[in-house]
């Protein structure tokens, strides 16, 4: 990706690189832009405070993912790493700006007998996908500095 910031840091993330972060996407893709993180990330953001005093994230049930940071809502992933030297701790935009590739069909199987004697079944899937960035002006993300 090309659109980034580096954060000062290795492990804290000041509230002007979130605001910079924010800005590094055009207002005319800000409709449809959210925020992606890890939830130790979200709990350091809910700790940053505006200068006037207020949180820069809020719980909002009105939200798809139920908190907001400067308007937008915060999807927490556990696949997104914490913040650590070098890593990619936010994503943040309009992720319409990924193209998806789909490999073939969904895959879904009943496993009957290997949980028989359990009194159980079991299912299990498989579906293969790739994406990459195809418009970088729709998708940012902030880096912590490296070690």
């Amino acid at each position: 990706m090309t659109n980034y910031i580096t954060a000062a840091s290795q492990t804290v993330i000041t509230a002007d690189e979130v605001v910079q972060l924010h800005d590094k996407i055009k207002d005319e893709f800000q409709a449809n832009a959210m925020w992606i993180m890890s939830p130790a990330t979200r709990t350091a953001l809910r700790l940053l405070k505006a200068t006037t005093g207020y949180y820069l994230l809020n719980d909002d049930v009105s939200s798809p993912f139920g908190t907001t940071l400067l308007g937008k809502p915060v999807y927490v992933s556990d696949n997104m790493p914490d913040m650590a030297a070098g890593k990619n701790a936010i994503f943040y935009g309009d992720f319409r700006g990924l193209a998806t590739k789909f490999n073939g069909e969904l895959s879904i199987e009943v496993l009957r007998e290997k949980y028989a004697d359990e009194h159980a079944v079991g299912v299990i899937g498989w579906f293969e996908f790739d994406s990459k960035v195809e418009d970088a002006q729709k998708i940012a993300k902030l880096v912590m500095a490296s070690a």
